[in-house]
């Protein structure tokens, strides 16, 4: 897959194209149903498939919005990548693109920049100044200018209804990691530095590493994962606690990860940590004895799920 920054750009790679658009935030499966569509019918026309989305939520923007973050940047365009699309536009959004009227963005973007003769989206797909464009408008529009539009069905997900980024924001502050993990397709991950904590997990024989995140993350509530931890292009599995250390009084929150099988120093590197299982809620403990008790529980518990689940998340 090849990487652009402007649309204007494509035309030096092709003058015919099948486009996605979205801003496919999470990449949930409803995002993948379209992109697979979208990278289908450009096998079948021969012609290069093109998503066109952005660097950050149009909602912060137009709303005034800043929506928690589902997928680092980094990683939405490894997926993206790895759903087989020739290119992806990751464009700025700016207040010029925002103002853009309907009949413009088909005009000028989607046949004139990008060469559309097919658009592929959702059932939902709104676009244009002020969301004013719809799919009826889509085709229309389509019809004029020569283009197709193919709509893909919105998924649903057995109990938890249609997804969208939405509902998976609400099902990670909920810490209903299994089910996050259903709606994505993959485990929800977020990644940050290793740095400096309070040294206590080590004298209790239990070192963590300290998470700063380097994203505005969505944050599952306080309480002990399993999960699984990215160092490099090593993986380990871990187990994960959200809170603020009840026992110490510590206060401030603070993401701190145990790796299983591990020994070293990585203060200063990056750790991406995947969510698999929520365990149980933050408690306080009498003493020390109690709760180091306890941490034996939750990684004997975290290593026996995990490895139960490896094949079904790797």
């Amino acid at each position: 897959m090849k990487l652009l920054k402007h649309s204007e750009e494509f035309r030096e790679h092709g003058s015919e194209s099948v486009v996605t658009i979205g801003v496919f935030d999470g990449i949930h499966l409803g995002h993948q149903a379209i992109i697979r569509d979208c990278v289908r019918e450009a096998e079948k026309k021969k012609i290069p498939s093109v998503a066109l989305t952005f660097e950050r939520n149009p909602r912060e923007l137009v709303c005034g919005e800043s929506p928690c973050i589902i997928t680092a940047p980094r990683r939405k365009l490894e997926i993206l990548s790895g759903l087989g699309l020739d290119f992806t536009i990751s464009m700025r959004f700016s207040r010029r693109f925002a103002a853009m009227s309907p009949h413009d963005f088909c005009s000028d973007l989607l046949v004139g920049q990008l060469g559309a003769v097919e658009v592929c989206v959702g059932e939902n797909f709104h676009f244009g100044a002020g969301g004013q464009g719809d799919v009826r408008t889509l085709r229309s529009r389509g019809a004029d200018l020569g283009f197709k539009v193919h709509t893909v069905p919105l998924v649903q997900l057995d109990e938890l209804g249609q997804l969208s980024s939405t509902l998976i924001r609400g099902l990670i502050t909920e810490g209903r990691a299994h089910d996050v993990m259903r709606a994505l397709g993959r485990p929800y991950a977020v990644t940050g530095r290793v740095v400096k904590g309070h040294h206590r997990g080590k004298r209790l024989g239990f070192p963590t590493a300290n998470i700063a995140m380097d994203r505005d993350f969505c944050v599952p509530p306080d309480g002990v994962y399993a999960g699984k931890a990215r160092l490099g292009r090593a993986h380990y599995l871990c187990a994960i606690n959200i809170g603020s250390n009840p026992t110490f009084g510590d206060g401030e929150t603070a993401l701190e990860v145990f790796l299983l099988d591990f020994s070293g120093d990585i203060y200063g590197e990056s750790l991406e940590v995947e969510f698999h299982h929520r365990l149980r809620d933050e408690k306080a403990f009498v003493g020390e004895k109690d709760l180091v008790r306890q941490m034996e529980r939750d990684v004997e518990k975290a290593r026996t799920l995990l490895q139960e689940g490896v094949s079904d998340t790797h």
